[in-house]
């Protein structure tokens, strides 16, 4: 993606039209987002989704209005709302890296010190969901075409070669598709949350007054493990688990 279309990503937005989902605050909102009144866009849009339109175009824009008002954890958290609905968007993809960049809190991935899990981790995620399904399709066809030529050659040589391209070609598609099916999986069971204020208190037990183990700055992503009253039970890599407000994180489902 070229740094003009990262820069346009940001300073225009999508335009929500769903006539299932229609809500007269998206195009105020639009109007106030374009006018440069983000705060006003965030008031419109948020009325519409807290009144039940949800759509991922929706979200991406709540995102992107939050990134241009400098609040950073709301906006990964719509930006995490808007790819649990658009896993294969790759536009919400871009900015939710861009803006998890930004972002203070670092875990290392204890996974990545060997050479082979790092090389894994990085194909997995060299293409998107999106990218991965259009790449399958291609692989079929290619596989279909190939059968066919085998069955009308005469050629013992050529069959040979065909029936090898083939298994080649079906071991890229089965682990193409194990990627994009795990891909599938996490986007559907993981529950993810992100602290939206300016910092959460990691504490060892669903209370106020318990010990304080860890503190995660704004916009930090973590696993949630389950809810307890006004508590959210995380965890952050390997070396942090415990509760955080929930008036201090938003949960994304």
């Amino acid at each position: 993606m070229s740094i003009l279309r990262s820069i346009i990503l940001f300073l225009t937005f999508a335009v929500v039209a769903n006539a299932a989902e229609h809500c007269n605050g998206i195009e105020t909102g639009a109007k106030a987002y374009n006018e440069g009144d983000f705060e006003r866009a965030i008031d419109e849009w948020r009325t519409c989704s807290d009144n039940g339109t949800q759509n991922a175009d929706l979200y991406y824009n709540l995102g992107n209005a939050y990134f241009r008002s400098g609040k950073l954890g709301f906006a990964i958290y719509y930006y995490k709302s808007a790819l649990r609905l658009d896993p294969s968007n790759d536009d919400i993809l871009h900015n939710l890296k861009y803006a998890q960049a930004m972002t203070r809190d670092k875990v290392d991935e204890d996974g990545e010190e060997n050479p082979l899990l790092a090389g894994l981790f990085k194909a997995h995620h060299a293409l998107s969901l999106k990218a991965q399904m259009w790449t399958l399709l291609g692989i079929f066809w290619a596989i279909a075409l190939l059968a066919v030529a085998r069955r009308i050659s005469r050629n013992g040589k050529a069959k040979n070669i065909l029936i090898g391209t083939m298994f080649a070609l079906s071991c890229v598609f089965g682990i193409i598709a194990m990627s994009a099916g795990y891909k599938v999986f996490v986007t559907e069971t993981e529950i993810t949350g992100v602290v939206t204020a300016k910092d959460a208190d990691v504490t060892s037990a669903p209370s106020d007054k318990s010990q304080t183990l860890n503190t995660l700055s704004e916009g930090t992503s973590f696993e949630v493990l389950s809810e307890q009253g006004n508590f959210a039970e995380i965890r952050l890599g390997e070396k942090v688990r415990g509760f955080v407000k929930m008036s201090d994180v938003g949960i994304v489902k």
